[in-house]
């Protein structure tokens, strides 16, 4: 349980060295804190995950409005070292918790934008991941990319995300896994999860932005399809700061 790793290194050392402050009224006394973090975080606990069908749309408030739209354009205003990165404060801490618990070898994130956020994702694999992998970036508007969005394990890739098939079938077969997809770039959303999905294996993450905040028809039809392929919302990061309190409402999924 790799989030729960630094609490369980504190209980063993509070054992340990301070034995009498460990009793009930002692004052480290935080046991039933402790056990339900612990199964909170237990990615093999069976109430972390549910089935997009089983789940309702209720979220807490508007992420993409936070702060208020009318005094700072909430995440539309954040920037990453300058550059534009379109992610609201939930999601950042969110997807620095999974990319240290799931230790992703490969990140693929569908929309490039300026490159700042493919740029936030490799410095965070880099500082974050025990053996960093490799950060790959799809956008057809690859000029629009910054020239200060530059990293060692970051790569951008040209290719128009309205056809599947122009993703690289080589490079996706070598990707190491596990994988974090992100879909940002809102083209053919389910298409695209449909061609991606047949090179995702049991324990990788696919996170589709946005999109799921219309909850039509169509992306409640699409879910579905997501759900027939195995995968699962993982509620720890749906429900972090309140119910689909994210940018991906019903859609942070784990493939089982």
């Amino acid at each position: 349980m790799k989030l729960a790793s630094g609490y369980e290194a504190f209980w063993e050392a509070a054992h340990t060295n301070y034995p009498d402050q460990m009793r009930p009224g002692g004052l480290l006394d935080q046991a039933g804190m402790f056990d339900a973090m612990r199964s909170v975080v237990n990615c093999d606990d069976s109430d972390r995950f549910a089935k997009p069908s089983e789940r309702g749309w209720m979220s807490s408030i508007y992420p993409k409005s936070f702060p208020k739209r009318s005094t700072k354009v909430g995440a539309l205003a954040l920037t990453y070292k300058g550059l534009i990165h379109i992610k609201t404060p939930f999601d950042l801490a969110l997807y620095t918790r999974l990319i240290w618990e799931l230790q992703p070898r490969t990140i693929l994130e569908l929309g490039s934008y300026q490159g700042g956020s493919g740029l936030w994702f490799a410095d965070h694999m880099s500082v974050l991941c025990d053996n960093p992998g490799e950060v790959h970036s799809f956008d057809l508007h690859t000029k629009c990319i910054h020239e200060n969005a530059k990293h060692p394990l970051l790569t951008f890739h040209q290719v128009d995300l309205s056809d599947a098939e122009t993703l690289d079938k080589s490079l996706l077969k070598r990707l190491p896994h596990p994988w974090l997809v992100i879909d940002d770039a809102h083209v053919q959303v389910f298409s695209i999860f449909s061609y991606l999905e047949q090179f995702l294996v049991s324990g990788d993450y696919y996170v589709i932005e946005d999109e799921p905040l219309e909850a039509n028809k169509e992306i409640i039809d699409g879910l579905q399809l997501v759900e027939q392929s195995g995968f699962l919302v993982d509620t720890y990061y749906t429900d972090a700061f309140g119910i689909n309190l994210t940018c991906a409402p019903n859609a942070w999924l784990r493939k089982s």
